[in-house]
């Protein structure tokens, strides 16, 4: 791990950053439906914060916090409420759709303060989070180059913490050039040799500072972080797909277990197997009890297989997707994306970030 940069070297970038990336306070959204979030830093505790209340960030910039004007958009209501916590201890706001994330940490002191906005199904905008250690501060980001950079420097890739809404997706106007992602000269096959252990993985996991949804998959054969790695693995090598390549896609999907789209935790489809961008809840492996998280686990890299090789299953097919795949037409994770697995244009590009902290 890079070490990490102190405080004040994190807020000089993260301040040049804020320049060139953040919009104007006067483009905030006013269109009927649409919400602005504003974010704001501390230059005394390195906390950000973020909120819709246009008061709250008038009063916080006159006492000295930083105005980095808005973050980005959201919806005025969804089914995806995002949860605003508050550490007493440390100063920092952390912000979650994770309905057990924020039951959890009230429970050991965090207080809670209420949904702060809501998420978007259309996923317009994929907003990031990322966690400093050194700081202790969580922030939040639509910018892939900010998550990238940031995460260079030290700071933990939380991965998809929810999504946004893009305001001019309907404008007649003209707007800016959409963002597009950087050409991966890359080639990383789905198919091979598993390069990692269940301890690898299950150390990543635990860097997010996610926290594993145990009274959902105790119920489906997984109780810790540990059992649901072990599963994994076994499943990616029973097919021969590398069990890195299938950690990531599941971290990407659900947010590190956190879900907050129109999928849910007791689905077990870790995939987002038949769930789509209209809002169809995708498959469901519920129904296989304590196998739940293998059965969903086993569907997802068969469907991986589908679209990576031309060999036979080795196991049952489970997935219910497998027959409408075009066999063997995205054998590397850079194939991904673009209406392969996903819509999102950097989906393949989330994918490896994970891959290549991992092997």
């Amino acid at each position: 791990m890079t070490k990490l940069l102190g405080r004040a070297a994190c807020a000089l970038l993260l301040l040049a950053l804020t320049v060139v990336l953040a919009p104007t306070v006067a483009s905030a959204a006013t269109a009927k439906g649409l919400v602005a979030v504003y974010r704001l830093y501390n230059p005394n505790t390195g906390d950000h914060l973020y909120t819709t209340d246009a008061n709250e960030y008038e009063t916080l910039g006159k006492i000295g916090w930083t105005q980095e004007d808005v973050a980005w958009v959201s919806p005025d209501e969804s089914s995806t409420p995002v949860y605003r916590l508050y550490n007493p201890n440390t100063g920092d706001h952390l912000y979650t759709t994770d309905a057990n994330e924020y039951k959890v940490l009230g429970m050991i002191g965090w207080t809670q303060e209420e949904i702060a906005w809501w998420g978007s199904v259309q996923k317009d905008v994929t907003v990031y989070r990322l966690y400093n250690s050194n700081s202790g501060d969580h922030l939040y980001t639509k910018d892939s180059n900010e998550y990238s950079v940031l995460g260079k420097i030290g700071w933990t890739q939380e991965n998809i913490a929810w999504y946004g809404i893009d305001p001019d997706a309907s404008s007649d106007s003209d707007s800016a050039a959409e963002e597009e992602p950087p050409v991966l000269t890359s080639k990383t096959p789905i198919m091979g040799t598993t390069q990692v252990s269940v301890s690898d993985l299950v150390a990543y996991y635990k860097s997010t500072g996610a926290t594993y949804p145990k009274e959902v998959y105790e119920k489906y054969g997984a109780a810790t972080i540990e059992d649901f790695c072990k599963i994994l693995v076994e499943e990616a090598k029973a097919e021969g797909v590398r069990a890195e390549v299938l950690f990531a896609q599941v971290t990407i999907e659900t947010g590190n277990l956190r879900f907050g789209g129109q999928v849910k935790p007791e689905q077990c489809n870790f995939g987002g197997l038949g769930a789509t961008d209209s809002g169809a809840g995708g498959a469901d492996f519920s129904s296989y009890g304590k196998d739940g998280v293998r059965m969903g686990l086993r569907a997802q890299v068969q469907h991986l297989k589908a679209y990576a090789s031309k060999e036979p299953l080795k196991n049952e097919c489970v997935d219910p997707r497998f027959t409408y795949v075009s066999r063997g037409c995205a054998p590397l994770v850079e194939n991904l994306g673009n209406g392969k697995w996903a819509s999102d244009k950097f989906y393949a590009v989330n994918l490896l970030r994970v891959v290549e902290a991992l092997v």
